[in-house]
């Protein structure tokens, strides 16, 4: 299966995700859903970005330019939110797995799609 199959089959299709990328633990941009703006640069910052709430707390999320309100995280979760629109993001062994959810998704909803397909990546030592 394809990186993007996994956007698409996985992410996108459950209808709990608006928006989706996989990114590589180097910073590049392996597969992403249509109309998803996201530049080698905020990848790089998310990358850095696991498990240092002071530094997200103070700048946010960005995503295609988009700042996001950073919620909270760890060394393999970051969630975040503006207004009615969220983002949740999960790093396995290799990738970094990012999706987007506006109303009437709930986060809740986003957050199983996503640790779910993490999980399994993790587990396939992926």
């Amino acid at each position: 299966m394809s990186w993007q199959q996994y956007v698409d089959e996985h992410l996108i299709k459950t209808h709990c995700v608006t928006m989706a990328a996989i990114c590589g633990l180097d910073g590049s941009i392996w597969a992403k859903s249509n109309g998803l703006e996201l530049s080698p640069d905020e990848v790089a910052t998310l990358l850095r970005s696991f498990n240092k709430d002071e530094v997200l707390a103070s700048n946010g999320i960005r995503i295609g330019g988009t700042k996001y309100i950073y919620l909270s995280g760890d060394d393999k979760l970051i969630r975040g939110k503006k207004d009615k629109q969220g983002v949740h993001i999960v790093k396995t062994k290799t990738a970094m797995v990012l999706a987007l959810y506006a109303e009437p998704i709930l986060p809740g909803q986003c957050a199983v799609v996503v640790e779910n397909l993490g999980d399994w990546l993790i587990q396939n030592n992926l």
